[in-house]
């Protein structure tokens, strides 16, 4: 009975937290790519994932994952290529992990997490924004990471690698 008493008591039992997941619907991220004689969009809208909210109503923690196989470039060659170079059936996801997330007043959000694609975890930093909308959360922002970081092989195109840095950019509802 003391210890039920002292869990009660215990500050972190008084706050309250929510996880609630990302809405598959409307959630999408982004890659853009370049080469020398173009430049690409994929788009995956096959996300999954948690929010997990502080009492506040504040975002404390975030977790997303996306098949590789679910971005769409809009060329069938050029992402069947893309899985064979990321050896997509040996790593099929790419996911990131949050492990801070500070807020500002206006809506901005300082986050750090951890990457993981093509096997390897990479540390990354960036900046996003959020908006509430009638009952919904939107949280936008980008980010670069370079596929050397990822041990990734770049493909080339008429004798030219395309370019190290990828962009990435993101929209997730909840």
């Amino acid at each position: 009975m003391r210890i039920l008493f002292l869990l009660l008591l215990s500050p972190g039992f008084l706050l309250a937290q929510t996880k609630k997941p990302v809405d598959r619907k409307k959630s999408t991220i982004t890659y853009s790519m370049n080469h020398l004689l173009h430049a690409w969009d994929g788009t995956s809208a096959d996300l999954n994932g948690a929010v997990q909210l502080k009492a506040d109503g504040s975002i404390e923690k975030v977790a997303i994952v996306s098949k590789v196989s679910a971005f769409d470039s809009k060329s069938s060659n050029r992402d069947a290529h893309l899985l064979e170079v990321v050896e997509a059936l040996k790593f099929p996801n790419i996911s990131f992990y949050s492990t801070s997330i500070t807020a500002g007043k206006d809506g901005s959000l300082d986050v750090k997490g951890v990457l993981q694609f093509h096997g390897v975890n990479k540390e990354t930093t960036f900046k996003a924004t959020t908006k509430n909308m009638n009952g919904t959360t939107q949280v936008t922002g980008n980010f670069i990471f370079l596929l050397e970081d990822f041990k990734i092989e770049r493909p080339s195109f008429m004798l030219k690698p395309v370019d190290n840095e990828v962009k990435v950019k993101f929209e997730v509802f909840y």
